[in-house]
């Protein structure tokens, strides 16, 4: 099925564009916040050729598409058409304050801006390992620049947050830059850091942070934008709407976020950050293997996007990160396992199907494997799990660490090379996804002798009706 047809039914059994109020896509999956859930059928878009699997999670409506999921939105965002806001008084679902909305929020802000965050990590991981092998060349014009568009993503992330909080929280766009300009205001910027903030709000001063790189300032700035607007938009007249609405949402809404919103944001994000480093200081190996072994789990839910902005903060904080060396790890893990258990099928389109999704996990892509070949044979998904509790305890016996924010895949080792010049952070990891892949493909290679043969030649049919 081509991507226009398959966008087109996966829209239609949906309850058509009009049933449609947010959507948007990750790595893998297409993501929609629907307005009324009951004319939804996910058994019949689970059929559709090139559909891996469905799930409904934190109030979303994710269809798991693969690789191909850029191509496949594309055609989505045709149908629907860019920019669609269909949230008007939603009747049937109505929104709650709860746990499930948190990911959903998380999720819909973080995913549209993860390419731009995934270049400049990589970019970043680029030059570390060229400092490496010649460190004459730190201080290099041409070094200088490259570093420059590197960090670009990172200084200017309140930007990038501030465009994808205003989709999500149905502001105006601009508005939310607005909010995000405010905190990086350069007289502003100037004054926090000569250590002193200059700005007063009603004689009280306004608290001292440094925004640049910061994760949750914005996102509860824009927030807050948003609530203001629609509070104030109820009771403006149509005609003075277009100047009165706006106008009074930043006079509102910025000077309470600079100073009470923003540096709730800032220490949030600080103490969060010190908080996971307290929990692998204390806990340590515990830790790693818990979160190794579950993390399986946590993608199969679709909730593995609500570690991004603990993932950017600590980066921003601490200079790198603990949590993305294990989510590498769970790469390497259903990559292994999917191979290991491939080798065991006797059908040669089900080897093919799993070797292809085997080598799409260790590129960065878990999704293929675990749900075409893992879970549906169990074996390999404990084998998974298992291997990647090991691995997610040795990288805290290693101590490695994460300098940039990437999508966790084969092809962002780079970003591992310590940032002064280093290779030893590099090895370490390496050490830890090759231990991890190995593990992984002995458990799966032993464990599906029993379950994949002959007698489970059923199981290997459920396997092809939703090989993409």
């Amino acid at each position: 099925m081509n991507n226009k047809k398959l966008a087109k039914e996966i829209v239609e059994l949906l309850g058509n564009k009009e049933n449609i109020s947010t959507f948007l896509h990750c790595v893998t999956r297409l993501r929609f916040n629907l307005v009324n859930n009951s004319k939804a059928d996910l058994e019949k878009i689970e059929k559709l050729d090139g559909v891996i699997g469905t799930q409904i999670k934190n109030g979303q409506y994710q269809v798991i598409i693969g690789p191909n999921v850029g191509s496949v939105f594309s055609e989505v965002e045709a149908i629907i058409g860019k920019g669609k806001d269909n949230t008007k008084e939603l009747t049937t679902n109505e929104t709650k304050f709860s746990l499930d909305f948190i990911f959903d929020i998380i999720s819909g802000v973080f995913s549209p801006i993860l390419p731009a965050l995934v270049a400049g990590g990589i970019l970043k991981g680029i030059i570390a390992i060229v400092l490496s092998f010649n460190t004459s060349l730190d201080g290099n014009s041409t070094i200088s620049l490259f570093n420059l568009i590197a960090d670009i993503p990172f200084y200017f992330l309140p930007f990038l947050l501030a465009i994808s909080s205003a989709r999500k929280f149905k502001l105006n766009e601009y508005l939310g830059v607005c909010m995000a300009g405010a905190l990086l205001y350069p007289s502003f910027v100037a004054t926090i850091e000569s250590g002193q903030s200059g700005l007063t709000l009603f004689n009280l001063t306004i608290p001292v942070f440094n925004y640049a790189n910061s994760v949750f300032p914005v996102i509860l700035g824009v927030g807050l934008m948003a609530l203001v607007y629609k509070f104030i938009d109820r009771y403006v007249p149509e005609v003075l709407k277009m100047v009165v609405v706006p106008s009074i949402t930043l006079i509102v809404a910025i000077p309470i976020a600079m100073f009470i919103i923003a540096p709730i944001g800032a220490y949030g994000g600080i103490y969060l950050a010190d908080g996971i480093v307290w929990l692998f200081d204390k806990a340590g190996i515990l830790a790693g293997f818990l979160l190794g072994f579950f993390m399986p789990l946590i993608v199969l839910a679709g909730m593995h996007q609500s570690t991004s902005p603990i993932q950017i903060q600590n980066i921003s904080t601490l200079g790198y990160d603990y949590l993305l060396p294990i989510s590498f790890c769970h790469n390497m893990a259903e990559s292994g396992a999917a191979l290991g258990a491939g080798l065991r099928m006797k059908d040669k389109e089900m080897r093919s199907a799993a070797i292809s999704t085997s080598f799409s996990a260790f590129l960065g892509i878990s999704e293929p494997a675990l749900y075409t070949v893992n879970v549906v044979n169990k074996t390999p998904l404990i084998s998974a799990m298992i291997a990647n509790g090991i691995g997610g305890a040795l990288t805290v016996v290693f101590a490695t660490k994460c300098f940039a924010f990437v999508m966790p895949g084969i092809t962002s080792l780079p970003v591992y090379a310590e940032p002064g010049g280093g290779l030893k952070n590099l090895f370490l990891m390496i050490l830890c996804i090759l231990s991890t892949f190995a593990i992984s493909f002995i458990l799966s290679f032993v464990s599906s002798k029993k379950m994949i043969g002959n007698k489970r030649v059923d199981v290997e049919k459920e396997v092809k009706v939703k090989i993409v």
